[in-house]
């Protein structure tokens, strides 16, 4: 077995992104800083540069009226030196006082060059930069040389680096604690709703976490997750009563089924075998049939309805329904009002939501139901009409739940199970569709089924 390492506690969000900015600025401030010193250092010697030229151009107007100083005042760094012809040297500052000349080209009057020397054996200091500046004088042409120490403009901006170093801890700490405070209160309310919504399980999904008054991320994140929350408490309880309800359904031919195979064999009188397998097989269709519903509620639950896409004649479908309806003899139906409409679906599923409709209204009709058929722009509309007792507006919307039945059609023969309208409204849904209903001119309740028509139909 290999060894057992301690649980370790991953850091929090809050201290990962306090890390992770700490981090950034730090790098941010350090590349900054060294850009920021290259920048320096360039911007010291051009003005040192700019400085020397102009202090060459000076001693040079001095040098052409025979007023030069023979000693100049320079800063301890820097140095000048005046060389006229022949290697003479005609002025000097202090600090190369004495010495030979330096050892660069002379200047024709009137031009200016620097040179970049790494180290001037007279001074002190190591590297130069000289600005070569060639006059005219009474007693021939002359060199003014200005040296500028570049070590002193490095050691200023080493100064300045080592204090921006210094200051970099400084102003990382103070602003990890200034993040910390300021992403405690943000995320304050996300772990509100993270224990709110850990509190929540299967037996109390009516609970609903923090919102917070802003309509930020967070504000709509507790939206979200209560609108998510809603959804799960609606189909959950739905998967409930849908449970319940299919067995009780299913209770029923159960119960039908033992009680007249226990009669018939307890019965000390002659079977009329014939008659009771006529029952039994009735209830075993009726549970058939059941069963068959319910698994095509649970395709529509899965998602998994209208996947066959091919083009049907609705008309023909309509044509299939009416010739072997579930009819009494007293009720009549009128296909007459049928035209020729092709849309694209389903053919089995687009079937069994035709034949649920007018079962539903020959089930409920008095003497008539009328089918009709027509194209209404992009759409095919399929009408079913009774003359039955209609269907109060405040029930239109819930006969298309699972298990609805209304007082007037709870009996076995009429009402069925409650399924036949409720698989009509998810597969029209599947198809891109919807279904209505509305009083019927024949005095009972008209069903219309819209559905997208195919494009041919559509143009035409």
């Amino acid at each position: 077995m290999g060894e057992l390492r301690p649980w370790r506690r991953s850091p929090s969000l809050r201290t990962r992104m306090v890390l992770i900015a700490a981090a950034a600025t730090a790098t941010v401030l350090i590349v900054g800083g060294v850009l920021l010193a290259a920048a320096l250092r360039v911007v010291l010697v051009d003005d040192a540069m700019d400085t020397a030229r102009l202090r060459a151009q000076d001693l040079g107007e001095l040098a052409a009226a025979l007023k030069l100083p023979p000693d100049p005042a320079v800063r301890d760094s820097d140095l000048v030196q005046v060389v006229g012809d022949g290697g003479r040297v005609l002025s000097a500052s202090r600090n190369i006082a004495g010495t030979a000349p330096l050892d660069l080209a002379p200047q024709s009057p009137g031009t200016t060059v620097v040179h970049r020397v790494d180290r001037i054996p007279a001074a002190d200091s190591g590297a130069y930069r000289v600005v070569a500046h060639g006059t005219s004088t009474p007693n021939g042409p002359a060199t003014v040389y200005v040296g500028v120490s570049i070590e002193e403009i490095d050691e200023t901006v080493v100064l300045a680096g080592q204090v921006g170093l210094a200051a970099i801890p400084v102003f990382v700490v103070l602003l990890s604690v200034a993040m910390w405070t300021v992403l405690g209160r943000t995320l304050a309310p996300v772990e509100r709703i993270r224990r709110e919504a850990d509190a929540i399980t299967a037996q109390h999904l009516d609970r609903r976490v923090f919102e917070p008054e802003q309509r930020d991320e967070l504000g709509r994140l507790a939206r979200t997750v209560n609108a998510m929350l809603a959804r799960l408490q609606a189909s959950t309880e739905r998967q409930r009563r849908f449970v319940a309800d299919t067995a009780h359904e299913l209770r029923s031919p159960i119960a039908s089924l033992r009680t007249q195979l226990e009669t018939a064999r307890d019965s000390r009188r002659p079977v009329d075998w014939e008659q009771v397998s006529a029952d039994l097989l009735a209830e075993t269709v009726r549970m058939q049939a059941l069963a068959e519903q319910l698994l095509l509620l649970a395709r529509a639950d899965a998602g998994t309805l209208g996947w066959t896409k091919v083009a049907v004649d609705l008309d023909d479908v309509v044509d299939t329904v009416s010739g072997h309806p579930v009819t009494q003899t007293a009720v009549q139906l009128d296909i007459r009002a049928v035209e020729p409409v092709q849309v694209t679906g389903d053919p089995v599923l687009l079937e069994q939501a035709v034949r649920n409709l007018v079962d539903n209204a020959v089930a409920h009709a008095t003497r008539q139901v009328r089918v009709g058929l027509t194209v209404t722009g992009s759409e095919a509309v399929l009408t079913v009409d009774d003359d039955g007792p209609g269907i109060p507006p405040q029930h239109r919307q819930e006969i298309f739940e699972r298990f609805t039945r209304l007082d007037g059609a709870r009996d076995r023969d009429h009402g069925g199970a409650g399924l036949g309208l409720a698989i009509v409204a998810d597969i029209t849904q599947a198809h891109g569709g919807r279904v209505e209903v509305e009083d019927s001119p024949l005095g009972g309740a008209r069903f219309r089924l819209r559905l997208p028509a195919t494009e041919e139909l559509r143009k035409s």
